[in-house]
């Protein structure tokens, strides 16, 4: 039986601790429990020309949601621009939403294919937890149907193909995506 969430009311497994569409909180693990209040929340100050993590040189935000914040950033030891997903602590406290996303991350960066960004690393910055991957840049699906207010059939059966490939591709790896709207497509 599902558990619903408080906040927002996503349906969410019996033994999820945190809701997997807003990140609040609906079930306490009193085994594995980090205290929240011995992690460095994540830096609010992240604006242009901020230094995360000693390498990330951050060039603007790209967008939030219920993980964290998404930011474009200058990699100073690779030289290239990378995206930067800053995981809420409320998320990171959670010792089995970790060895998720490390398990997955593992098999994700198998995924070679042109219509699939590249994930990276899940890292640890002062108790901050992020995950690095590859930057694309261009204009998501979300700002495209804002700007053009519908899409053309054509430009329709285009992008869904794209979209199919690159999903039939990670499910090759057994990897589903649990977030696929036009914001990040």
């Amino acid at each position: 039986m599902p558990t619903k969430c408080p906040k927002c009311g996503t349906d969410n497994t019996q033994d999820s601790e945190f809701c997997r569409k807003c990140g609040t909180q609906i079930r306490e693990n009193k085994e594995e429990s980090i205290p929240t209040q011995t992690l460095e929340a994540p830096r609010d100050a992240l604006t242009r020309g901020a230094t995360f993590a000693n390498r990330y040189e951050i060039i603007e935000e790209l967008g939030k949601g219920g993980m964290g914040k998404v930011y474009r950033a200058y990699d100073t030891q690779l030289k290239e621009e990378v995206a930067l997903k800053l995981i809420k602590p409320e998320i990171a406290s959670d010792r089995n939403t970790l060895d998720r996303f490390s398990n997955e991350l593992r098999v994700a960066r198998k995924i070679v294919h042109k219509n699939v960004g590249r994930m990276y690393e899940l890292m640890n910055d002062k108790g901050t937890y992020f995950i690095t991957m590859e930057y694309v840049s261009g204009q998501d699906l979300k700002g495209l149907i804002r700007q053009s207010k519908h899409l053309a059939v054509g430009t329709a059966l285009a992008v869904a193909k794209q979209v199919s490939e690159g999903l039939a591709e990670a499910h090759k790896f057994g990897i589903i995506h649990r977030d696929l709207k036009p914001s990040n497509i």
